[in-house]
């Protein structure tokens, strides 16, 4: 099965964020949010599409290049695609957004904290790059 991170991202004490980071072949497809998924009280919520990171963050924690601040682990696991079907996922490169074509995605989190269904959404009033993230109940 594919492996997920959620990562807290650290700039300064104040300027803080998640990422969740999902495998997809060569590289990770990356959303930045405010709330991590397994905090059910503050979803669902809005979420931006990063460009697709390295796979060596699975697993990275530490200073980041480029005086760009530090990060943790939050989670970790393995995830399951369910809409689009695993066969479907866009060839993901490092550097570009593969989820350009997609307007919805579900998965399927078994991590230490995130655990079920979760929904992505492309919210197109706030931007192309914006989704909304909500835990299926």
């Amino acid at each position: 099965m594919p492996r997920f991170v959620v990562q807290q991202h650290f700039r300064s004490a104040d300027d803080w964020h998640y990422d969740l980071m999902l495998e997809c072949r060569e590289a990770l497809v990356t959303f930045s949010s405010g709330a991590a998924p397994d905090d059910a009280a503050r979803l669902p919520c809005l979420v931006r599409q990063l460009p697709n990171h390295r796979l060596a963050y699975l697993d990275r924690e530490g200073e980041i290049s480029g005086n760009r601040g530090w990060c943790r682990i939050h989670d970790q696991g393995e995830f399951e695609w369910i809409d689009p079907p695993p066969h479907a996922c866009p060839t993901a490169r490092v550097g570009e957004t593969a989820c350009d074509l997609l307007d919805a995605i579900t998965i399927r989190l078994a991590g230490r904290k995130a655990r079920g269904v979760y929904h992505l959404a492309r919210e197109t009033r706030s931007g192309a790059d914006y989704w909304r993230l909500r835990r299926q109940d």
